[in-house]
């Protein structure tokens, strides 16, 4: 009887922990809403692009986009400046369609983005719009990378634009201790807690790969290192497209933000990452990162990492939606895949596109707040090997209606012991169980 009676409390609990979501919404087949044979911008005046391109200012082949965010009427693309003629590496291009290749308008503005200004935006390879209406913008500030000269003349550092005042007035803040001219900031998510907001970075430096910390309240940052889960493997570094191939050892990129959970009294996030020549997928607690004292040191973090399984190809892009479903990319299977995280790795991945044509090396991700996601296609495999055709379409710009929203949108938890804490039936199933447990052990 008492048996019966504790499987039966750990149904209660299991039950008072999972509560009934509603089905999920039809999904509609990722369609094509912008392309561009080469990115060109909104410029001044004519003779303002005529200048930029007999100065070399703008060299239309060396322009590609990569990071994409949402807010209101826009979407955000970044530009990073990999090589020169890069006029700006952060602009906005309309959410409604009027054009079906768009001129990119810098943003905030053509002097925000002007190069060797380190108070303006140098290189920027991803953004983050968190639930208040905070931009975050990864800066890198070492301009040309891809070539036989990279400038370092700038630090990396973050730069916050609250775009709910119109402003658009950007608060910069370096991140330390990195080295400017090795370190890569290549992708963030955004932690909007009630003790403050965090940023974790990853950055897939050649020497010195890891992920960023970036604490919002006293501005302070801090680098963890794990060389098993972050770093790139042989087997892993050659990408094959559509009968092209190219070599990238490229360390931790893909980063995503799970659900927030309880872990005893505390919130807790679940990260997920993984090297671009890499086919696994790793996790780790937000809390593990959070702690300043653990993984400064390779080795350190190693106890607190797991090890989720395989993909079937790299993955350069992933995000997270509110409700856990991890969206990513297949870079080698021309594929657009999910995970519910709810599910074992190694079982609950789907692809829900694949089309060698149309899906020629996914970058990014984002959600609007309409149900949307987006992906960014951006064929990176012709711009790492200098063969990007002008005559063919190179940038893409894809969009499904998934009833998702961004993970910076999910379910907010109370820890037990606040207003609108651990709800009473959960508290009470967990304690009545342990009590069973603990008559029937002693």
């Amino acid at each position: 009887m008492l048996l019966a009676a504790v499987l039966a409390l750990a149904v209660a609990a299991a039950a008072a922990q999972n509560e009934t979501r509603p089905p999920p919404p039809r999904r509609e087949q990722f369609r094509v809403i912008y392309e561009w044979n080469a990115i060109d911008f909104d410029w001044a005046s004519p003779a303002d692009r005529e200048a930029y391109l007999n100065t070399s200012r703008y060299i239309p082949q060396n322009v590609l986009i990569s990071g994409i965010s949402y807010y209101g009427e826009n979407l955000f693309i970044t530009v990073p400046r990999m090589m020169r003629g890069v006029p700006a590496t952060l602009a906005t291009i309309p959410v409604v369609q009027s054009d079906t290749a768009p001129k990119l308008r810098p943003f905030p503005s053509w002097d925000a983005n002007k190069v060797g200004d380190c108070q303006a935006l140098q290189f920027v390879q991803n953004v983050q719009v968190d639930r208040n209406g905070i931009l975050w913008v990864l800066d890198n500030g070492r301009v040309n990378t891809l070539t036989d000269k990279p400038d370092s003349k700038c630090p990396p550092s973050i730069v916050l634009i609250d775009l709910k005042t119109g402003k658009n007035e950007m608060q910069r803040f370096l991140l330390s201790p990195v080295d400017s001219s090795s370190t890569y900031l290549n992708d963030l998510v955004v932690d909007n807690r009630r003790d403050g907001d965090y940023a974790y970075i990853t950055d897939n430096s050649a020497t010195d790969p890891g992920i960023i910390v970036f604490r919002r309240s006293d501005k302070k940052s801090w680098k963890v290192r794990d060389s098993h889960s972050m770093s790139a493997v042989p087997e892993a570094t050659t990408f094959r497209i559509n009968g092209t191939t190219v070599d990238l050892p490229v360390n931790v990129d893909s980063i995503a933000l799970g659900p927030q959970f309880l872990a005893g009294d505390t919130v807790d996030r679940t990260i997920y990452y993984c090297p671009l020549s890499s086919f696994h997928m790793y996790a780790i607690n937000a809390s593990v990162l959070r702690n300043e004292t653990i993984g400064q040191s390779d080795g350190a973090l190693r106890p607190y990492v797991v090890d989720l399984g395989t993909k079937a190809s790299q993955t350069d892009g992933m995000k997270m939606d509110a409700n856990g479903v991890l969206y990513f990319g297949l870079v080698g299977n021309s594929t657009i895949a999910e995970w519910n995280t709810s599910l074992p790795f190694q079982h609950g991945q789907r692809t829900i596109a694949r089309d060698a044509n149309y899906i020629q090396w996914v970058d990014r991700f984002a959600f609007d707040d309409h149900g949307n996601v987006y992906v960014i296609v951006n064929r990176l495999f012709n711009f790492m090997k200098n063969e990007v055709l002008l005559s063919d379409v190179n940038y893409r710009i894809l969009k499904s209606h998934t009833g998702s929203k961004s993970y910076v949108f999910g379910e907010e938890v109370t820890p037990p012991g606040l207003p609108g804490g651990a709800a009473p039936l959960r508290a009470l199933a967990a304690a009545l169980l342990l009590a069973a447990l603990a008559h029937l052990l002693a």
